[in-house]
């Protein structure tokens, strides 16, 4: 009999995290990928990208459906939106994360040497680690079972009203699915972000648009947007190296936070496809 051990395949593994103490610190800065909290700006001050219903970019699906779907949750159920891209297989464009790129999705880039305004309770600064297996993990099955791996990569994707912050700090760009759903045309568009080391992409808080009040022609319907971001691809440059995982620092809501703001969660079970990025 072989006496051989294998190492446990790593999905998301949580580090230290510090609190971010806006009042103090009103400054968020971006030290080579390292997120620094600053009394007074240093380096390049920046502002949050403005909304642009008019960029569109990743690949498109039309004629999607949406339902609201309940998560036994070993006995505390809770509830997320379950998509229908009616399409066998799932596919995402992989795209540099740029100021133009990251916009479509309604995100900043932040450069190292680069800081923002950044005055939100409530929000820590964690470091995480990512394998590249992360992916094939899903959040939706019961905490018994979280270990699990899956046969395939189903799409994850959120979005809530309190802040994130990526940092692409290891020496592989860190990556991040991204989606634009424009729900009134039952339209979305999918792509990953992939996040120069160094960079940072900042997203603002993001909340449900109201429902129109009346049937709006198709080129202002579409113009309402919801956009959605989920990190669980976020060693996909391990992809095809020996490197299992990937170091990075999240600044997110903390356990307060996420508990009186959760997040709004979106599933849709088929297999999905992530290219690499052609450099």
């Amino acid at each position: 009999m072989s006496n051989e051990a294998f190492d446990a395949p790593v999905f998301i593994e949580d580090g230290p995290y510090i609190d971010l103490l806006p009042r103090e610190y009103p400054f968020l800065y971006n030290d080579h990928g390292h997120g620094r909290q600053l009394r007074k700006v240093f380096g390049t001050e920046i502002s949050i990208a403005k909304d642009n219903p008019d960029l569109d970019r990743g690949v498109k699906y039309k004629g999607i459906s949406h339902q609201p779907k309940t998560i036994p949750n070993d006995g505390h159920p809770y509830q997320i939106t379950e998509f229908d891209f009616k399409s066998d297989e799932v596919h995402y464009e992989a795209i540099a994360a740029t100021r133009e790129s990251v916009q479509a999705f309604g995100m900043t880039l932040l450069k190292s040497g680069e800081c923002l305004r950044f005055e939100y309770e409530g929000m820590i600064m964690a470091q995480y680690t990512y394998g590249k297996w992360a992916g094939h993990q899903s959040p939706y099955i019961g905490q018994r079972r979280r270990r699990e791996l899956l046969t395939h990569n189903p799409t994850d994707l959120e979005f809530h009203d309190f802040p994130h912050v990526f940092f692409s700090q290891d020496d592989r760009p860190l990556v991040i699915s991204v989606a634009r759903w424009r729900p009134y045309v039952q339209e979305i568009s999918l792509a990953d972000l992939w996040i120069a080391p160094g960079d940072a992409i900042v997203v603002p808080p993001k909340t449900r648009p109201a429902a129109p009040s009346k049937e709006l022609p198709e080129h202002l319907a579409r113009r309402i947007i919801i956009d959605l971001h989920g990190n669980r691809n976020s060693a996909l440059a391990c992809w095809g190296s020996d490197k299992p995982a990937l170091t990075t620092t999240t600044v997110l809501g903390n356990s307060q936070t996420m508990q009186t703001r959760a997040p709004n969660y979106h599933e849709e079970l088929r297999p999905s496809t992530h290219p690499a990025l052609r450099l």
